[in-house]
């Protein structure tokens, strides 16, 4: 149930790597079909009640956005999207790691604990990851190596460690 969240970006990659994305409405159909299943699956986990990762709530709330902004007609959002490549989606996963340690007792790591002072701790690691992972993919925009995958690998093999720990210290492993 938890890699449901995952489908809005395998939809998203699959399309962009074996389409035609010869023009704008190209990209848009892209956009459309990843932010709608985004939004779907999305809905569907909090309807079920299931604890959201916070890196992929960031990658589904930027294709949301992204199809928000077309039907709306707000084409200079997805003109910024378009320069900043993969790191607009860092963006987004910076901002929700940002808001989750604000507003969620889980913090970024999204694990439930009593000891608060772990899961701030483990949620400002993998936020300086992000942030990271947002300079190492901004800087080398267009390179699917450098830019999308590495970042990625990043910031989810640190969630995975983390996580890891913060289970290992509540004797759930």
């Amino acid at each position: 149930m938890k890699l449901f969240e995952a489908i809005p970006l395998s939809v998203f990659v699959f399309y962009i790597r074996y389409m035609d994305l010869d023009t704008v409405e190209d990209w848009n159909r892209a956009f459309l079909i990843s932010g709608v299943v985004a939004f779907l699956a999305t809905l569907f986990l909090i309807t079920q009640k299931i604890n959201l990762s916070r890196i992929f709530l960031g990658v589904n709330l930027y294709l949301i956005s992204a199809a928000m902004a077309i039907v709306s007609e707000q084409f200079w959002l997805n003109e910024i999207y378009a320069e900043l490549h993969a790191s607009g989606m860092l963006i987004w996963v910076v901002m929700v790691g940002l808001g989750s340690m604000l507003l969620s007792p889980q913090g970024f790591i999204g694990v439930d604990s009593p000891d608060k002072q772990n899961i701030n701790k483990c949620s400002l690691l993998l936020l300086f990851t992000a942030i990271c992972a947002f300079g190492l993919s901004f800087t080398f925009r267009g390179n699917i190596i450098l830019s999308e995958a590495i970042p990625f690998i990043l910031i989810f093999a640190m969630q995975h460690i983390l996580t890891r720990k913060m289970t290992r210290m509540k004797g759930l492993v």
